[in-house]
């Protein structure tokens, strides 16, 4: 009886799968002077990156432990607009290098009207970001922000950090706002983020901004 609850106990703390891991992100708000002040002291980090694969005929093959990994561009010309196709579905793939530090292939998505990039590791696992990746000084953590709630559902409207753990990079966090966009985001630590916020409220919606200190715990 005792090992049946350990192993339903177990259970029961298991996280879901593909779920991401918990971490702990706090708001402390910030006057726009206090932002501004601290954007003085922000951090750009330049990734140490390697470019092993090049595109080929409108393709990028990813090489990993479960078989390669396989982006071919679509390109919607006067022939496949005569069989049906709209420019919608048009795809272009851009390969951007190789992450050595967290140990994956990068890769730019561009759609019809939307931007996406994509983290695929050796394992073939793929990591979907809906905003262009923001390094950590230190290297093991990415952030990513999409403004969504202007596109009406087009993009999601979202905040993403991603950590890379004993050597995986991982999802490890996200936030949906239904009242504000995140309009910038930047690093001030391995461990803060400063962000601008674009509020969407019934008054003067897409007009206001506020101010945040992320602290991830």
């Amino acid at each position: 009886m005792k090992l049946l609850l350990l192993v339903l106990l177990a259970l029961l703390l298991k996280l879901p799968a593909g779920a991401p891991p918990a971490v702990r992100v706090t708001f402390s708000p910030l006057t726009e002077a206090a932002y501004l002040a601290a954007k003085k002291t922000a951090v750009l980090t330049k990734p140490a990156m390697t470019f092993p694969v090049k595109k080929r005929n409108g393709r990028i093959v990813i090489p990993t432990a479960k078989g390669p990994k396989i982006f071919t561009d679509v390109v919607i010309d006067e022939a496949a607009f005569k069989k049906g196709h709209g420019e919608e579905e048009s795809t272009v793939y851009t390969y951007l290098g190789y992450l050595v530090d967290f140990k994956c292939h990068l890769i730019q998505v561009q759609y019809y009207e939307t931007t996406q990039w994509l983290l695929i590791d050796g394992s073939g696992h793929r990591i979907e970001l809906w905003g262009e990746p923001m390094y950590s000084p230190d290297r093991r953590h990415i952030a990513a922000i999409c403004m969504g709630i202007e596109y009406s559902g087009g993009q999601p409207n979202i905040l993403q950090l991603l950590e890379l753990r004993n050597g995986v990079l991982q999802q490890v966090w996200e936030q949906e706002p239904k009242t504000w966009e995140p309009y910038r985001i930047k690093w001030l630590s391995s461990s803060t983020l400063l962000l601008s916020r674009e509020m969407w409220t019934c008054k003067n919606p897409g007009t206001t901004f506020t101010y945040a200190k992320l602290t991830i715990q």
